[in-house]
């Protein structure tokens, strides 16, 4: 088969591999939509001849011992847990040991190949009346759905995200469809914070550019802090998300963060504030994160900024848009291949 590799370092090639095959519990999948996460950044600096792609949609190619139709257009998680460990039993998939193996495009090469392998009991058919580039986006639904959930986010409360990039774009969401009574965000860049403003979702954002930015947000501040703060970002110092969370409330670490962070035990401790670290997602946020995704389709297309084609040179303009330009104003871009 064709497969589209970091070939060599920071750039793209096309090379024939072999093709993967059913069998087992897996199910063969043909490429169809590839969503860019940030985390791909890391593979492109970094893994040689390697298939990215772990957020996708594609059509099955070969059901092996799965009640599919060839064709199904479909999406699934990159999962492999055991299914036996107290985790599994208990519904949390994302804290199994063995999660992470035969992941597409985690560690086995991705969905920029032109087939894959996915776990059969785990895929979801794609309805007639769903586009099917919204399966390519539920992945990253459900990692900011988690965050939301671990955060205690319920009607009537008002969250503050720090960090605008795709998962906090979705935590926005996810937080609103959720019940939260208003949303807001933190960002840096104008062309990013000018993209989330326009979401009817996000109440408001705001850049950390800015000379009034903390003025901004205690503007907007409930009496007593934010109901829940989500760090969408990495952040290196929590101090001033803590200032502007209320008593009890809970900052939850959502996707990629940096390897160190600061902060002051006093800054925590006198508010009872809790920190809670948000690992990838289970099954049933998957399963939740695409009937939400399904019900409010119109919402989550608005998220895709960009579909571009299943060829190398326009894979590389992109991804030097994202993680080197420093003016990236994307949400969530597409790999499209050709049916």
């Amino acid at each position: 088969m064709k497969s589209i590799v970091v070939r060599p370092l920071q750039n793209f090639s096309v090379i024939e591999k072999e093709t993967p095959k059913a069998g087992g519990n897996r199910v063969l999948i043909r490429s169809k939509y590839t969503a860019i996460c940030g985390s791909d950044k890391g593979s492109w600096m970094h893994r040689e001849d390697f298939a990215i792609g772990h957020e996708y949609a594609g059509y099955i190619e070969d059901p092996g011992e799965f009640p599919i139709a060839k064709g199904t257009p479909v999406c699934a998680p990159e999962f492999d847990p055991c299914g036996e460990c107290e985790y599994c039993m208990a519904g949390e998939e994302q804290r199994c040991r063995q999660m992470m193996e035969n992941n597409p495009g985690v560690s086995v090469d991705g969905s920029l190949g032109e087939f894959y392998t996915v776990r059969g009991e785990y895929v979801i058919p794609i309805p007639e009346d769903m586009p099917m580039q919204l399966g390519a986006i539920v992945e990253p639904v459900a990692v900011s759905l988690h965050g939301v959930r671990l955060g205690k986010v319920k009607p009537g409360d008002t969250v503050l995200i720090w960090g605008n990039g795709p998962i906090g774009i979705y935590a926005a969401a996810t937080a609103k469809l959720s019940g939260a009574k208003a949303v807001y965000m933190v960002g840096r860049g104008k062309g990013r914070v000018e993209l989330c403003k326009k979401y009817e979702f996000v109440d408001d954002c705001f850049s950390t550019l800015d000379e009034d930015f903390e003025e901004q947000i205690k503007a907007v501040m409930p009496a007593g802090g934010f109901s829940a703060g989500l760090d969408c970002l990495g952040l290196s110092n929590y101090n001033q998300l803590a200032s502007f969370l209320k008593a009890g409330a809970t900052m939850v670490l959502v996707g990629m963060h940096s390897r160190e962070t600061t902060f002051s035990p006093f800054s925590m401790f006198f508010k009872e504030l809790s920190i809670q670290a948000a690992l990838y997602f289970n099954w049933k946020d998957y399963q939740d994160a695409f009937k939400m995704i399904y019900e409010n389709q119109e919402l989550f297309l608005g998220t895709i900024t960009s579909i571009i084609p299943a060829e190398p040179e326009e894979i590389q303009k992109m991804f030097v848009k994202l993680f080197e330009s420093g003016s990236n104003d994307e949400c969530k871009a597409l790999i499209e291949f050709k049916d």
